[in-house]
Protein backbone atom coordinates (compact mmCIF):
# COMPACT_ATOMS: atom_id res chain seq x y z
CA UNK A 1 0.00 0.00 0.00
CA UNK A 2 5.25 1.03 -1.38
CA UNK A 3 2.05 2.64 0.31
CA UNK A 4 2.08 4.42 -0.14
CA UNK A 5 6.14 5.33 -1.23
CA UNK A 6 4.42 4.41 2.43
CA UNK A 7 1.60 4.44 2.40
CA UNK A 8 -1.83 3.23 4.57
CA UNK A 9 -2.02 -0.47 4.17
CA UNK A 10 -4.19 -3.53 4.89
CA UNK A 11 -3.61 -5.42 7.96
CA UNK A 12 -2.10 -8.32 5.68
CA UNK A 13 0.78 -5.75 4.60
CA UNK A 14 3.82 -5.67 6.58
CA UNK A 15 5.00 -3.76 10.06
CA UNK A 16 7.37 -1.19 9.39
CA UNK A 17 10.62 -1.61 11.51
CA UNK A 18 12.18 2.09 12.58
CA UNK A 19 15.89 2.41 12.03
CA UNK A 20 18.15 0.66 14.62
CA UNK A 21 20.56 3.25 16.18
CA UNK A 22 23.71 2.05 18.08
CA UNK A 23 25.12 4.36 21.09
CA UNK A 24 27.79 3.52 23.35
CA UNK A 25 29.33 5.27 26.77
CA UNK A 26 31.80 6.93 24.51
CA UNK A 27 29.62 9.24 23.14
CA UNK A 28 29.78 10.99 26.31
CA UNK A 29 33.56 10.71 25.71
CA UNK A 30 33.33 12.64 22.66
CA UNK A 31 33.21 16.72 22.95
CA UNK A 32 37.19 16.46 21.70
CA UNK A 33 36.12 15.30 18.68
CA UNK A 34 33.46 16.85 17.50
CA UNK A 35 34.19 15.99 13.46
CA UNK A 36 33.92 12.62 14.80
CA UNK A 37 30.81 12.87 15.74
CA UNK A 38 29.53 14.82 12.79
CA UNK A 39 31.03 12.02 10.29
CA UNK A 40 29.01 9.55 12.23
CA UNK A 41 25.97 11.29 12.26
CA UNK A 42 26.31 11.74 8.36
CA UNK A 43 27.50 8.18 7.21
CA UNK A 44 23.73 7.49 9.33
CA UNK A 45 21.99 9.87 7.34
CA UNK A 46 23.25 9.03 4.23
CA UNK A 47 22.45 5.81 4.40
CA UNK A 48 19.20 6.17 5.27
CA UNK A 49 18.70 8.50 2.23
CA UNK A 50 20.28 5.88 0.11
CA UNK A 51 17.64 3.24 1.42
CA UNK A 52 14.75 5.69 0.62
CA UNK A 53 15.86 6.75 -3.06
CA UNK A 54 16.60 2.51 -3.68
CA UNK A 55 13.00 2.03 -2.69
CA UNK A 56 11.41 4.68 -4.43
CA UNK A 57 13.74 3.94 -7.36
CA UNK A 58 12.25 0.34 -7.13
CA UNK A 59 9.12 1.78 -7.44
CA UNK A 60 9.43 3.68 -10.60
CA UNK A 61 11.07 0.58 -12.06
CA UNK A 62 8.10 -1.78 -10.87
CA UNK A 63 5.62 1.00 -12.51
CA UNK A 64 7.23 1.17 -15.90
CA UNK A 65 7.72 -2.89 -15.93
CA UNK A 66 3.88 -3.32 -14.76
CA UNK A 67 2.41 -0.27 -16.60
CA UNK A 68 3.62 -1.18 -19.89
CA UNK A 69 5.21 1.98 -20.71
CA UNK A 70 8.41 4.35 -19.71
CA UNK A 71 6.14 7.43 -20.49
CA UNK A 72 4.31 9.21 -17.60
CA UNK A 73 1.55 10.40 -20.13
CA UNK A 74 0.48 7.29 -20.52
CA UNK A 75 1.23 5.27 -17.91
CA UNK A 76 -0.57 6.44 -14.76
CA UNK A 77 1.33 4.33 -12.31
CA UNK A 78 4.77 5.52 -13.66
CA UNK A 79 3.50 9.14 -13.34
CA UNK A 80 2.11 8.73 -9.47
CA UNK A 81 5.41 7.25 -8.63
CA UNK A 82 7.76 9.81 -10.05
CA UNK A 83 5.46 12.56 -8.33
CA UNK A 84 5.75 11.31 -5.15
CA UNK A 85 9.95 10.43 -5.79
CA UNK A 86 10.35 14.43 -6.66
CA UNK A 87 8.41 15.30 -3.74
CA UNK A 88 11.33 13.19 -1.36
CA UNK A 89 13.72 14.82 -3.63
CA UNK A 90 15.09 11.65 -4.94
CA UNK A 91 17.76 12.69 -7.45
CA UNK A 92 17.36 12.93 -11.40
CA UNK A 93 20.09 10.43 -12.23
CA UNK A 94 18.39 7.77 -9.66
CA UNK A 95 15.08 8.30 -11.39
CA UNK A 96 16.49 8.03 -14.55
CA UNK A 97 18.43 4.65 -13.86
CA UNK A 98 14.90 3.49 -12.23
CA UNK A 99 13.12 3.54 -15.64
CA UNK A 100 15.74 2.76 -17.93
CA UNK A 101 16.42 -0.53 -15.08
CA UNK A 102 12.14 -1.00 -15.30
CA UNK A 103 12.32 -0.94 -19.38
CA UNK A 104 14.89 -3.32 -19.85
CA UNK A 105 17.80 -1.24 -20.71
CA UNK A 106 20.04 -2.08 -18.37
CA UNK A 107 23.73 0.50 -18.44
CA UNK A 108 27.29 -0.39 -19.50
CA UNK A 109 27.93 -3.37 -16.92
CA UNK A 110 24.78 -3.49 -15.27
CA UNK A 111 22.37 -6.96 -15.46
CA UNK A 112 18.91 -6.82 -15.91
CA UNK A 113 16.53 -6.79 -13.40
CA UNK A 114 13.42 -9.00 -13.06
CA UNK A 115 10.48 -9.57 -10.63
CA UNK A 116 10.54 -12.36 -8.59
CA UNK A 117 7.76 -13.82 -5.66
CA UNK A 118 9.04 -16.08 -3.15
CA UNK A 119 6.15 -17.72 -0.49
CA UNK A 120 7.41 -19.09 2.99
CA UNK A 121 5.80 -19.67 6.07
CA UNK A 122 6.58 -18.04 9.15
CA UNK A 123 6.57 -19.13 13.26
CA UNK A 124 3.48 -20.28 14.73
CA UNK A 125 2.03 -20.85 10.68
CA UNK A 126 2.01 -17.17 9.54
CA UNK A 127 1.90 -16.90 5.62
CA UNK A 128 4.12 -14.42 3.78
CA UNK A 129 4.61 -13.70 0.18
CA UNK A 130 7.22 -11.71 -0.72
CA UNK A 131 8.37 -9.60 -3.76
CA UNK A 132 11.27 -8.45 -5.13
CA UNK A 133 13.02 -6.62 -8.16
CA UNK A 134 16.90 -8.14 -8.43
CA UNK A 135 19.50 -8.86 -11.31
CA UNK A 136 20.69 -11.78 -9.31
CA UNK A 137 17.86 -14.05 -8.30
CA UNK A 138 20.18 -17.07 -6.49
CA UNK A 139 21.66 -14.01 -4.23
CA UNK A 140 17.71 -12.80 -3.87
CA UNK A 141 16.70 -16.71 -2.71
CA UNK A 142 19.02 -17.51 -0.75
CA UNK A 143 18.73 -13.98 1.15
CA UNK A 144 15.27 -14.59 1.67
CA UNK A 145 15.55 -18.22 2.49
CA UNK A 146 17.95 -17.17 5.36
CA UNK A 147 15.83 -14.84 6.78
CA UNK A 148 12.72 -17.45 7.26
CA UNK A 149 15.25 -20.01 8.20
CA UNK A 150 16.73 -17.80 10.68
CA UNK A 151 13.72 -17.17 12.17
CA UNK A 152 12.40 -20.44 12.59
CA UNK A 153 10.44 -20.82 8.97
CA UNK A 154 10.21 -21.56 5.71
CA UNK A 155 10.04 -21.18 2.33
CA UNK A 156 7.13 -22.86 0.69
CA UNK A 157 4.15 -22.66 -1.32
CA UNK A 158 1.31 -20.01 0.35
CA UNK A 159 -0.26 -17.80 -2.46
CA UNK A 160 -3.40 -20.09 -2.14
CA UNK A 161 -4.23 -17.65 1.06
CA UNK A 162 -4.22 -14.74 -0.56
CA UNK A 163 -5.84 -12.83 -3.86
CA UNK A 164 -4.16 -10.55 -5.95
CA UNK A 165 -6.16 -7.47 -6.43
CA UNK A 166 -5.16 -3.73 -7.62
CA UNK A 167 -5.76 -0.63 -5.46
CA UNK A 168 -6.17 3.11 -6.26
CA UNK A 169 -5.44 5.74 -3.55
CA UNK A 170 -7.02 8.51 -4.16
CA UNK A 171 -7.81 12.13 -2.41
CA UNK A 172 -11.62 13.40 -3.27
CA UNK A 173 -12.17 16.43 -4.80
CA UNK A 174 -12.83 19.28 -2.10
CA UNK A 175 -16.85 20.69 -1.69
CA UNK A 176 -17.74 17.04 -3.37
CA UNK A 177 -20.25 15.41 -0.25
CA UNK A 178 -19.92 11.65 0.79
CA UNK A 179 -22.84 10.51 -1.32
CA UNK A 180 -21.08 12.12 -4.66
CA UNK A 181 -17.78 10.76 -3.87
CA UNK A 182 -19.50 7.06 -3.97
CA UNK A 183 -21.39 7.61 -6.51
CA UNK A 184 -18.36 9.02 -9.15
CA UNK A 185 -16.09 5.80 -7.88
CA UNK A 186 -18.86 3.15 -8.02
CA UNK A 187 -19.96 4.59 -11.57
CA UNK A 188 -16.48 4.67 -13.17
CA UNK A 189 -15.96 1.01 -14.59
CA UNK A 190 -13.48 -1.53 -13.15
CA UNK A 191 -14.01 -0.49 -9.66
CA UNK A 192 -15.21 -4.05 -7.50
CA UNK A 193 -15.16 -2.36 -4.43
CA UNK A 194 -13.88 0.67 -2.38
CA UNK A 195 -12.57 1.77 1.93
CA UNK A 196 -12.85 5.26 3.13
CA UNK A 197 -9.03 5.50 4.63
CA UNK A 198 -8.26 7.36 8.20
CA UNK A 199 -5.46 9.56 6.78
CA UNK A 200 -5.01 11.94 4.46
CA UNK A 201 -1.70 12.61 3.59
CA UNK A 202 -2.41 15.44 0.92
CA UNK A 203 -5.07 16.56 2.39
CA UNK A 204 -3.24 19.37 4.36
CA UNK A 205 -3.08 21.97 1.97
CA UNK A 206 -6.62 22.48 1.40
CA UNK A 207 -7.32 21.34 -1.81
CA UNK A 208 -8.64 17.93 -1.23
CA UNK A 209 -11.14 16.08 1.26
CA UNK A 210 -11.36 12.32 2.19
CA UNK A 211 -8.76 9.73 1.63
CA UNK A 212 -10.04 6.21 -0.17
CA UNK A 213 -8.94 3.22 -1.51
CA UNK A 214 -10.66 1.81 -4.85
CA UNK A 215 -10.28 -2.04 -5.12
CA UNK A 216 -10.32 -3.83 -9.09
CA UNK A 217 -8.78 -6.46 -11.03
CA UNK A 218 -5.03 -6.16 -11.63
CA UNK A 219 -5.27 -5.80 -15.30
CA UNK A 220 -7.59 -2.58 -14.49
CA UNK A 221 -5.65 -0.59 -12.00
CA UNK A 222 -3.88 1.57 -14.71
CA UNK A 223 -7.38 2.28 -16.39
CA UNK A 224 -9.47 2.99 -13.03
CA UNK A 225 -6.78 5.05 -12.21
CA UNK A 226 -6.99 7.14 -15.18
CA UNK A 227 -10.80 7.22 -15.21
CA UNK A 228 -10.69 8.35 -11.50
CA UNK A 229 -8.24 11.34 -12.33
CA UNK A 230 -10.74 12.49 -15.20
CA UNK A 231 -12.83 12.70 -12.15
CA UNK A 232 -11.22 15.39 -10.55
CA UNK A 233 -10.14 12.98 -8.03
CA UNK A 234 -5.94 13.29 -6.78
CA UNK A 235 -4.37 9.75 -7.35
CA UNK A 236 -2.02 9.31 -4.55
CA UNK A 237 -0.98 5.72 -5.34
CA UNK A 238 -1.40 2.61 -7.48
CA UNK A 239 0.00 -0.29 -7.99
CA UNK A 240 -0.97 -4.61 -7.26
CA UNK A 241 -1.03 -6.67 -4.32
CA UNK A 242 -1.79 -9.43 -2.33
CA UNK A 243 -4.75 -9.48 0.00
CA UNK A 244 -4.95 -12.42 3.05
CA UNK A 245 -8.11 -14.21 2.63
CA UNK A 246 -8.24 -15.76 5.87
CA UNK A 247 -6.27 -13.32 8.07
CA UNK A 248 -5.03 -15.50 11.52
CA UNK A 249 -3.00 -14.95 14.14
CA UNK A 250 -5.31 -14.11 16.90
CA UNK A 251 -3.74 -17.22 18.95
CA UNK A 252 -0.35 -16.67 18.42
CA UNK A 253 1.97 -17.36 21.01
CA UNK A 254 3.92 -14.31 22.42
CA UNK A 255 7.16 -15.67 21.23
CA UNK A 256 5.85 -16.44 17.44
CA UNK A 257 4.12 -12.80 17.98
CA UNK A 258 7.99 -11.47 18.28
CA UNK A 259 9.45 -14.08 16.11
CA UNK A 260 7.13 -12.81 12.92
CA UNK A 261 7.87 -8.91 14.30
CA UNK A 262 11.86 -10.28 13.91
CA UNK A 263 11.37 -11.80 10.86
CA UNK A 264 9.68 -8.77 9.17
CA UNK A 265 12.19 -7.06 9.98
CA UNK A 266 14.97 -8.44 8.57
CA UNK A 267 12.87 -9.08 5.11
CA UNK A 268 12.71 -5.48 5.03
CA UNK A 269 16.76 -5.19 5.00
CA UNK A 270 16.74 -6.65 2.21
CA UNK A 271 17.52 -4.16 -1.02
CA UNK A 272 15.83 -6.12 -3.70
CA UNK A 273 12.62 -6.96 -1.76
CA UNK A 274 9.80 -4.50 -2.54
CA UNK A 275 6.77 -5.65 -0.58
CA UNK A 276 6.00 -8.36 1.82
CA UNK A 277 2.56 -9.45 2.47
CA UNK A 278 1.35 -11.54 5.44
CA UNK A 279 -1.89 -13.09 6.63
CA UNK A 280 -1.43 -12.45 9.95
CA UNK A 281 -4.17 -10.20 11.68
Amino acid sequence: MLGPVLRSLPASSPRYCSPLFFHTAAIQLSGHNKWSTIKHDKARNDSQKNKLFSQFAQRISIAVKQGGSANPDLNIRLATALEQAQKNNVTKKVIENAIRKGSGVPAPGEKPTESCIYEGIGPGGIAYVVEALTDNKNRTISSVRSAFNKAGGSMTPTLYCFQRRGFVNILSPKGMDEEQVIMTILDVEGVEDYAEMQDAANSDEGEFGGSFVVFTQPSDANKVAQRLKESKFYVDDVGVEFKAQDPVGATLKEEDLKANDSLECVLGEIEEITDVYTNRE
